[in-house]
C-alpha cells in the first residue's frame, strides 16, 4: 500500500508595511483606489496649465502676468504653506490617520475654486459693476482669476502633496515600483483624455471644461479617502522639529548635508525650466499649430509612452534608479536644446508639425522611464519617518527659486518681445531658457547619483540617507531618538 504524503496548504502572500497587512486582493483594491483618486486628480489639475494661458492672453495679459500666475504664485505657496500642512501631516495623529484628513479637508475647496474659473469672464462683469466700473469687466475677470488661482494652489497643499505622501505610508516597498508604474499609466490616461476630447475646445467652452473637472473631482476623490486605510504610527517624536517649532532643528535636519541641497535644486531647476511650458504653448500656435494638432501631439505621445511605463515598471525594482534619472536629464536637456532650431529656420506648418512629432516621441520616451522611477527614487532617498518634513524642505526650495524664476521668465519673454518689436517671434526663446535650467538640473542630478555610488555603490536597497549636524542645543541621544 502506497501512502501519500500529507497534504500541506500554502500560505497565500502577504504584504506588509509597518501595521499594514494586504493580501493579493487586497493589495488590488488598494491599487484600485489609490490609481482612481490619482485619475481625477490628474484631469482636474490639467485643465489650469493648459485653459489658463489661453484665458489670460484673450484678457490681454502679457507674458509677466502669465508667468507669474502659472509659476510665481504656485511657488509661493510652496514656500510658505507647505511646509506647514506636510510637517502638519506627519504629526496629527487621528482616527482617520495623517493623511486622509488633509486630502478631505482641501477637496471641496478646490472644487470650489475650479468653478470660480469657469465663470470668471461673469464674475468679473459682476465685480465691475459692484465697485461703480472703477475697472473694466476683463480687469475684474483677471482678478478674479487670481484670486482663485491662489485658492486653488493652497488647497493644492491639503490635496495633492498629501497624497503623495499617503502613498508612502500605504504602499509596500516591495511592489513600489510597480505602483509607480501604474500610477504613471493613470496620470497619462488622463492628460491624454483631455487632450483628445477637452483641449480643442478650451478657448469656446471651457466654462465647461471647469464645472466638469470640478464635479468629478468632488465626487471621485473622497471616494478614495473613504476606502484607502491608514496603518497606526508611533506617536510623534516632541524632541523632532515640526515646522514652527524648534526651527534650528528643522533647517539642521533638513539642509545640513549637500545631498539634500543638490537634490532639492535639481528639482527646483527643473521647475524654473518648466516656467517655459506656457510659452511654448504660445510658440507652437505662433508657428501655426492650431489647438486640435496640439492636442493630439500630446495626447498622442502620452498613449505611446504607456508601454513604456509598464516595460519600466516591470524593471525598476533592478535598476540603479538614481543613475537612470541622471541620464534622463541629460536627454531632456537635448532635446529641449534642438527646439532652438526655431530661433535660426523658418520652416513651414507641416515640418514644425513633423519636427514636433519627433522631438516629442524622444522625449516622451525618456521622460516615461524617468517618471516610474521618480516615486520610488524620492522615497529611497529621503528620511522615510519624517517624510513629509523633508518633502516640505523641496517645497521650500522649489519654492523660493520657482517664485524667482517665474518672474525672470515673465520679464524675458517680455524683454524679447520687445526686441523683437511685440512679435510673437519672442516665443521661440522659450527652449532656450528650459534648456539652461533643464542644464542646471543635470548637474544637481549628477551630484545626488555620485553621494549614492561613492557611499553604497549599486546596492541601492541598502542606502541610508546621510546624517546631517546636530544643533548645538539638541544632545546627540536626543536628535537620534
Amino acid at each position: 500500500m502506497i501512502s501519500l504524503p500529507p497534504e500541506t496548504d500554502v500560505a497565500p502572500k502577504q504584504y506588509r508595511l509597518g501595521s499594514l497587512t494586504y493580501s493579493g486582493g487586497q493589495l488590488l483594491s488598494l491599487f484600485s483606489w489609490l490609481l482612481w483618486g490619482d485619475f481625477c486628480a490628474n484631469l482636474m489639475e490639467t485643465v489650469i496649465p493648459n485653459v489658463i494661458p489661453l484665458r489670460l492672453r484673450s484678457l490681454g495679459c502679457s507674458a509677466t502676468v502669465i508667468s507669474v500666475f502659472l509659476t510665481s504664485v504656485p511657488c509661493v505657496i510652496l514656500l510658505f504653506w507647505n511646509p506647514i500642512i506636510a510637517t502638519w501631516s506627519d504629526r496629527h495623529r487621528g482616527r482617520w490617520g495623517r493623511r486622509i484628513p488633509f486630502l478631505l479637508g482641501g477637496t471641496p475647496f478646490m472644487a470650489l475654486a475650479l468653478v470660480g474659473l469657469g465663470f470668471s469672464d461673469p464674475l468679473g462683469r459682476l465685480l465691475s459693476r459692484l465697485v461703480g466700473g472703477a475697472f473694466s469687466p476683463s480687469a475684474g475677470s483677471i482678478g478674479v482669476i487670481a484670486a482663485l488661482l491662489l485658492l486653488f494652489n493652497m488647497c493644492n497643499s491639503f490635496v495633492l502633496w498629501p497624497y503623495n505622501m499617503l502613498v508612502n505610508d500605504v504602499v509596500p516597498r516591495e511592489v513600489l515600483g510597480r505602483f509607480s508604474m501604474l500610477f504613471r499609466i493613470v496620470s497619462t490616461l488622463a492628460v491624454a483624455a483631455f487632450s483628445f476630447l477637452a483641449f480643442p475646445h478650451a478657448e469656446t467652452h471651457y466654462t465647461y471644461i471647469f464645472i466638469g473637472a470640478a464635479l468629478l473631482f468632488a465626487v471621485s476623490y473622497p471616494m478614495m479617502c473613504l476606502r484607502v486605510k491608514e496603518g497606526e504610527y508611533p506617536l510623534p517624536d516632541q524632541n523632532r522639529s515640526g515646522w514652527g517649532s524648534h526651527a534650528s532643528v528643522y533647517f539642521r535636519e533638513c539642509f545640513g548635508h549637500p545631498f539634500y541641497w543638490h537634490l532639492f535644486l535639481g528639482s527646483a531647476f527643473i521647475v524654473v525650466g518648466g516656467a517655459a511650458a506656457p510659452f511654448i504653448l504660445l510658440m507652437n500656435l505662433s508657428l501655426g499649430l492650431d489647438l486640435k494638432q496640439i492636442g493630439w501631439i500630446t495626447g498622442g505621445a502620452g498613449l505611446l509612452s504607456l508601454p513604456v511605463f509598464f516595460i519600466a515598471g516591470l524593471f525598476v525594482d533592478r535598476w540603479n534608479i538614481v543613475k537612470l534619472f541622471y541620464h534622463g536629464r541629460v536627454v531632456q536637456s537635448v532635446v529641449s536644446a534642438a527646439f532652438m532650431v526655431y530661433l535660426v529656420v523658418d520652416l513651414t506648418v507641416r515640418q514644425v508639425l513633423v519636427l514636433t512629432v519627433a522631438l516629442n516621441l524622444v522625449l516622451l520616451a525618456v521622460t516615461a522611464v524617468m517618471l516610474v522611477a521618480m516615486v520610488p527614487m524620492n522615497m529611497m532617498l529621503l528620511p522615510r519617518d519624517r517624510y513629509g518634513q523633508y518633502t516640505s524642505a523641496l517645497s521650500l526650495v522649489v519654492g523660493g527659486t520657482g517664485v524667482l524664476g517665474g518672474l525672470l521668465m515673465g520679464g524675458f519673454m517680455d524683454a524679447m518681445r520687445w526686441v523683437h518689436h511685440g512679435s510673437d517671434f519672442a516665443y521661440r526663446y522659450a527652449p532656450l531658457w528650459m534648456t539652461v535650467f533643464y542644464v542646471l538640473g543635470s548637474y544637481c542630478q549628477y551630484r545626488v547619483y555620485r553621494y549614492v555610488r561613492d557611499t553604497h555603490g549599486d546596492n541601492l536597497a541598502g542606502f541610508v540617507p546621510p546624517a546631517t549636524p546636530v544643533p548645538r542645543n539638541v544632545s546627540p541621544a536626543t536628535a537620534e531618538k
